[in-house]
This record gives structure tokens, sequence and C-alpha cells, in this order.
């Protein structure tokens, strides 16, 4: 068994190609958001911006809008994001499975 398949998750993952930047203090870098639940995000960034463990960061794009989060994880150049939960993030979200994901 791997590693990914031994990971117990909060809620399902869905395989995104979705164009975005993130923003947090050090800077910022175009990317893509890889994966999507309703509680984070793994976004694949083109410059490493320095992000750290703990660290607020914004993501921007067409789809998801404009959303904040805390860095969970960071490995080479994926961060793991958990998403600031309200329900305007909640709404986005579900606007981007209604509209975008057919």
């Amino acid at each position: 068994m791997t590693y990914r398949d031994s990971v117990q998750r909060a809620s399902p993952r869905t395989q995104t190609k979705i164009t975005g930047k993130v923003t947090c203090k050090f800077g910022s870098s175009n990317g893509v958001v890889r994966d999507l639940s309703d509680e984070g995000i793994c976004f694949q960034l083109l410059f490493d911006i320095g992000a750290q463990t703990g660290q607020e960061v914004t993501i921007q794009s067409e789809e998801l809008g404009f959303l904040t989060g805390i860095v969970r994880w960071y490995r080479g150049d994926k961060i793991g994001i958990k998403l600031k939960l309200s329900s305007n993030t909640a709404a986005q979200i579900s606007s981007y499975y209604k509209f975008f994901r057919q």
C-alpha cells in the first residue's frame, strides 16, 4: 500500500488543472491547482515563493475566484493549502463544480 492510499482525507479530492496565482508574504507565483477538495488545494508553483508551513496565502483564479488559506506542507514545487472555511469559500467551490466540472 502506498502512502497516498493510506492517508485518511477529511473530504474527497478532485484532480484539476485550474490555472491561478498564489501570493504569500515573500512573493507570488502563477501555477496550477492540481487537486481540490472542500477543505484544501494542492497548488503546483511555477516559481519558488518561499512559502512556509503555517503561513497565510491567497489564491486567485478565474474558476475559483479569490480564496485564502494556510500552507500545510510544501514539497518541491507543490504546496498544500488548507482553505479558510466560510460560506463564501463553500459557495465558490460549489460554483466551480457546477459550472466548470460537467
